[in-house]
C-alpha cells in the first residue's frame, strides 16, 4: 500500500506568505523613472545663430585698427545672444592687435558696431499629400483632417546674420574705418524619406547622422578643404593651412535636393 502524496498546504498563513513573496519580488524587479527638461529655445537654434554670427565676424578685417586705443560701443546691437556677440566682438578686436579701452573717454577712435538681422527662417519642401482638413459642406457629414502621407520630406532651417561696424575719431568725430557689411547663413537639414528619418545635416553639424548615428559619407561638410595645404603664388601646395571655409549657404544658392 502506497502512501498519497502530501497536499499543499493552503492555510491563510501559507497564503499570505506566498502573497507577500510576489509583492517583493514585483518590488525587485520594478523600474524607476528619469525626469528630463528642455530649454525654451532648443540647442540647434542657438548653434545656426551663433555660427552664422562667428562666420560673419571672420569676415571683418580689424587690422587697420591695430594699435589705436578703441572703444566698442554696442549700443546698437540687439541679439538674443547678447553675451556671444559682444563677447567674441572683444576677441576677434584683441586677437588682431586692436586696443580695447573700458571707456569713451579713454580711446582715441570709438567702435562703434550694428546688427541687421539676426534670426531663423525654416523651409520645407514635400513630396506627397500634405495635412489637408475638410470643412464640412453637407449637413450631417463630420468635418475631418487627412494626415501627412510623404514619400520624402526635407525641412531645411537656416540662421541669418547681417552685421556692420565703423570707427571715427572721438575727439574730431571724422570717419576713420568702415568694415562694410557682412551677412551669412547657417544650416540644418533634416531629411525624410518614406516617413523614416530624419538623416541630419548642415553647416551646424559635422557629419552625417541617423537618429545620433554617424552616417559615412563620400565627402564631407566643407568640400574636403580643411586641412589641405594652401596654393602657393606658383600654383603649388605649401605648407599652411587652409582655414575653414564659410558656409555654403553664404556664397552659393542652395540646391534643391534631398541629399543630406
Amino acid at each position: 500500500m502506497t502512501k498519497s502524496a502530501r497536499p499543499y498546504p493552503s492555510s491563510p498563513r501559507t497564503l499570505g506568505l506566498f502573497g507577500l513573496g510576489l509583492a517583493l519580488a514585483a518590488t525587485l524587479a520594478g523600474c524607476g523613472t528619469v525626469k528630463t527638461t528642455n530649454t525654451a529655445r532648443t540647442g540647434t537654434e542657438q548653434l545656426l545663430l551663433t555660427d552664422a554670427w562667428d562666420a560673419a565676424l571672420a569676415r571683418i578685417d580689424f587690422r587697420p585698427l591695430t594699435g589705436v586705443p578703441c572703444y566698442l560701443d554696442t549700443t546698437n546691437v540687439t541679439a538674443v545672444d547678447l553675451g556671444w556677440v559682444v563677447s567674441s566682438l572683444k576677441q576677434a578686436m584683441l586677437q588682431q592687435g586692436v586696443l580695447l579701452r573700458t571707456k569713451a573717454e579713454q580711446a582715441q577712435w570709438v567702435v562703434e558696431a550694428r546688427v541687421g538681422a539676426y534670426g531663423t527662417d525654416q523651409y520645407e519642401l514635400l513630396f506627397g499629400i500634405p495635412q489637408t482638413t475638410i470643412p464640412m459642406t453637407i449637413t450631417g457629414l463630420p468635418a475631418g483632417t487627412i494626415p501627412e502621407m510623404s514619400l520624402a520630406k526635407r525641412t531645411d532651417q537656416h540662421g541669418v546674420v547681417k552685421m556692420a561696424l565703423f570707427a571715427y575719431d572721438r575727439a574730431s568725430g571724422q570717419l576713420v574705418w568702415t568694415s562694410g557689411t557682412s551677412q551669412t547663413k547657417s544650416n540644418a537639414k533634416d531629411v525624410y524619406v518614406g516617413g523614416v528619418g530624419p538623416i541630419q545635416s548642415g553647416t551646424i553639424r559635422k557629419s552625417t547622422e541617423f537618429s545620433g548615428m554617424k552616417i559615412p559619407v563620400a565627402h564631407d561638410l566643407t568640400g574636403g578643404l580643411v586641412g589641405q595645404p594652401a596654393p602657393d603664388s606658383d600654383g603649388t601646395r605649401g605648407t599652411e593651412a587652409v582655414p575653414p571655409p564659410l558656409p555654403p549657404s553664404a556664397t552659393t544658392t542652395d540646391i534643391d535636393s534631398f541629399s543630406p
